[in-house]
């Protein structure tokens, strides 16, 4: 089975914005280890945040790489849990999903 990915980028309009939703984010999902052990045991492999280093708005790459399609789907609850405790911010995402077609990492002589 192939890897699928599920890319967001997520715009905040201040650094108190991207504050708040980054301590709720946290609050949900690592404060709980229940949600972690569901989260892993049921196929999501890596979950990454990156900031951009833009000043304002804020930017934020999110990348959740799942073991397969279903893995994702059911994972998707405890997502769709969490989007009540940032419906008062004030956001905009973007979203793609895919299956993974390229991973490759690069040996030391590769990057000399």
């Amino acid at each position: 089975m192939e890897n699928v990915a599920s890319i967001l980028t997520i715009t905040l309009p201040s650094f108190i914005a991207y504050e708040d939703w980054l301590k709720r984010t946290k609050d949900f999902f690592l404060s709980d280890e229940k949600i972690k052990k569901y989260l892993a045991d049921n196929g999501l492999k890596k979950w990454t945040y990156i900031k951009t280093d833009d000043e304002e708005p804020i930017k934020v790459v999110i990348i959740f790489e799942y073991k397969d399609k279903k893995s994702f789907d059911k994972c998707q609850p405890i997502f769709l849990k969490f989007m009540p405790q940032i419906s008062d911010l004030i956001y905009k995402s973007n979203i793609v999903r895919g299956k993974v077609i390229l991973d490759e990492i690069l040996k030391d002589h590769q990057l000399k």
